[in-house]
């Protein structure tokens, strides 16, 4: 069995505010095409991630985690979100901004223990 390394922190890495500010301009990319995969999958456009993302709050944030020791670090957030089919979705989203804070990066976004 392989073990991966893995990291955790119970404080976020990224501003949360920023978060909500860029989410707000579309300013939003997609860190895998499998996060593509999973919102098509959820019926999510790109439009309504980003209005997703604007409503996180700080009660959502779970941990900050990173996978090696010089790896960045990814924040977690798990939260309830009223998804396109009307029905209330039980979010599980990881994401990190850029090095210069002009893109969040969304490296995760599937519904709360799908994977």
């Amino acid at each position: 069995m392989v073990t991966q390394w893995m990291e955790t922190r119970a404080t976020p890495e990224s501003s949360l505010d920023r978060i909500r500010e860029l989410a707000a301009q579309q300013a939003v990319e997609y860190g895998s095409s499998r996060v593509q995969m999973h919102t098509d999958n959820l019926g999510y456009t790109f439009e309504a991630v980003c209005e997703c993302l604007e409503h996180l709050r700080p009660d959502h944030f779970r941990r900050s985690v990173r996978y090696s020791p010089s790896g960045p670090w990814l924040d977690e957030y798990l939260m309830t979100h009223r998804g396109p089919t009307a029905q209330d979705d039980a979010l599980y989203i990881k994401l990190k901004l850029d090095r210069d804070c002009v893109w969040v990066i969304v490296c995760s976004f599937h519904l709360e223990g799908a994977l």
